[in-house]
């Protein structure tokens, strides 16, 4: 491209207002501006920008906490930009940004979060059929490992397909914890298996998730059915057999 220098940043750069850093506009001398915007509703993953189209110039990447972009070239991780002011010389020099490569995007300010309800419930364990509900909130705190872990494929997956895969390994780890919890026990009732529950802690899971490049930051899990309407259940029925006993010795 020819023209004046080519910047893309954000509206703290632009003194338009700050509007949560997720503007972008690429603005060349000769044309108007060219936005290009992170939005946290539009998926974990946004994504690639190729920089090639941006070969000499000078790039200001501003990213607010949660979002972190990473260089690929030749789908080799080369860099990382996590949240803050990056100045960019892109082209093909020793010191300058590989044109060739490309930015994806990771972007999860509010965190990422699972849900489990009662149509998708987690396992209690392997050898116990309680079904438990609830959610747990992730950070990404490893950017490099995150990407070897769901990103270094053929293709770039969709925020979707990246989703499923980040929920079926909690549920995984979960669940192992969970059977290991539970394991060489007697039956739980509903009433122990929910105290138990209650002492698990977001950094139950850390062991599990760090080689992903996720940390556990909120974690709540309880029995889709709550103990004391199982309580009560259990209760009316024996009373209700008590009577009927009772009638019969009459």
């Amino acid at each position: 491209m020819d023209g004046g220098p080519l910047i893309m940043t954000s509206d703290l750069l632009t003194n338009k207002g700050l509007q949560h850093g997720r503007d972008w506009e690429s603005l060349p001398a000769d044309e108007g501006p060219l936005e290009w915007i992170l939005d946290h509703r539009q998926g974990l993953i946004q994504g690639p920008l190729d920089l090639e189209f941006l070969r000499g110039r000078r790039m200001a990447l501003v990213l607010e906490p949660g979002q972190m972009a990473l260089l690929l070239q030749d789908k080799e991780l080369k860099a990382v930009y996590l949240e803050g002011a990056h100045y960019l010389d892109i082209g093909h020099g020793t010191h300058q940004v590989p044109a060739g490569g490309s930015l994806v995007f990771l972007v999860a300010n509010g965190g990422i979060h699972l849900n489990w309800s009662r149509q998708a419930p987690v396992k209690l364990g392997p050898h116990l059929t309680q079904a438990l509900i609830g959610g747990c909130s992730l950070a990404i705190d490893a950017p490099a490992r995150f990407y070897h872990t769901f990103l270094d494929a053929e293709t770039i997956p969709e925020p979707e397909f990246l989703g499923r895969l980040i929920d079926q390994l909690v549920r995984g780890i979960l669940e192992d914890i969970l059977g290991g919890l539970f394991l060489g026990a007697a039956v739980p009732g509903p009433g122990e298996i929910q105290s138990r529950l209650t002492r698990l802690t977001p950094a139950d899971l850390d062991d599990d998730l760090a080689p992903c490049g996720l940390t556990c930051v909120n974690l709540a899990v309880y029995t889709a059915a709550p103990p004391v309407e199982d309580e009560y259940v259990r209760r009316t029925e024996y009373e209700t057999s008590g009577q009927l006993d009772g009638v019969g010795h009459n």
